[in-house]
């Protein structure tokens, strides 16, 4: 028997509820629960589970499984290996099995969401003392039993995930870093512009890119934007993959200049570049070399930030120091 895996970001439609106009899908969800404080100001620790371990370090995660069905629903909870080539987040078939796979464990295995209701499970990963140093990757999933169509027919197996991005290695996490080298203006094969940014992950963790472009000085001093970037890139260590901007297609032909924000997390760059559109999508413009117009991260690296306050420390206790010098008075013979 044919199985369908119908595998979706962030929520998950039941085979045979399908809503009528107006109404929203029946659906089961999985969302993280606990974010570590080092993470709050991380956006992609909102929703995976992204960590850098020592080996012979254990964390657990708590995720909540949700039930917006009539029904009661009965879930099965399981980590899954994942990997990312050619730009993206790929989801392993079934029960595919990694090393980090190997570390994970959901307790309960099984969770029986009420019709409307919530329940928590906890992840635990324990990264045994022999790890060795790298990133790897996996998805938390809940599933429930897979739709059997009366009559027979292709089975739709439904599940909805977690991701897992986990660094091991010793010392402290891997820097998140990448550059935007060039800027291509392209055409669609229905003829609507978009821009092509390549982009090289030149850090230690894989990065999830979003972000935005504007285009400005065009013909008639005219400007166009914000357009969002096609969402979905995500770039392993050391990998090079274009991040797509499709544009309005009354955008005229140009010469305009481009100016694309993207970030992962807590890291942000900005480039910019002239460019023209082509006059049919069988024509190329060509890359055009991007100018850097960012700084770092959003947020110093922990070291950088210890180093900072142990400098402004040891100031401050000279400064008491003379203060206290000063108001000492002065010997006399």
């Amino acid at each position: 028997m044919r199985r369908l895996v119908i595998v979706l970001a962030g929520v998950l439609a039941l085979s045979g509820a399908v809503p009528s106009l107006g109404q929203a899908p029946q659906t089961v969800g999985i969302r993280i629960v606990d974010v570590p404080t080092i993470r709050t100001d991380d956006p992609r620790a909102r929703e995976y589970i992204v960590d850098h371990l020592a080996p012979g370090t254990t964390i657990t995660r708590r995720v909540e499984v949700s039930n917006d069905t009539e029904e009661p629903q009965v879930v099965q909870l399981y980590a899954a290996a994942a990997s990312i080539p050619d730009g993206s987040f790929q989801f392993g078939d079934g029960r595919a099995a990694n090393d980090l796979t190997s570390w994970t464990t959901v307790d309960p295995p099984t969770v029986n969401p009420t019709a409307g209701g919530k329940v928590l499970a906890t992840v635990k990963i324990a990264v045994p003392a022999d790890a060795s140093p790298g990133e790897r990757y996996g998805v938390v999933w809940a599933e429930p039993p897979p739709a059997v169509p009366s009559g027979g027919g292709v089975t739709a197996v439904n599940r909805v995930g977690v991701r897992i991005y986990l660094s091991v290695g010793p010392g402290g996490e891997p820097a998140s870093d990448f550059t935007i080298t060039t800027l291509e203006a392209r055409r669609a094969a229905d003829g609507s512009p978009l821009v092509a940014a390549t982009v090289r992950n030149t850090g230690g963790r894989a990065v999830d890119l979003s972000g935005e472009l504007r285009l400005t000085n065009g013909p008639g001093g005219l400007s166009a934007g914000p357009f969002d970037a096609k969402l979905g890139t995500t770039l392993g260590l050391g990998q090079t993959e274009p991040v797509l901007v499709a544009l309005d297609p009354a955008i005229p032909r140009g010469p305009w200049d481009a100016h694309i924000v993207l970030r992962s997390g807590t890291t942000e760059r900005e480039a910019t570049a002239q460019v023209t559109f082509p006059e049919t999508a069988a024509t190329s413009a060509g890359p055009v070399k991007a100018k850097s117009t960012s700084g770092g991260s959003g947020l110093l690296p922990l070291a950088a930030a210890a180093l900072i306050m142990a400098v402004l420390s040891l100031l401050l206790v000279q400064v008491l120091a003379r203060r206290r010098n000063s108001r000492k008075p002065a010997l006399r013979d």
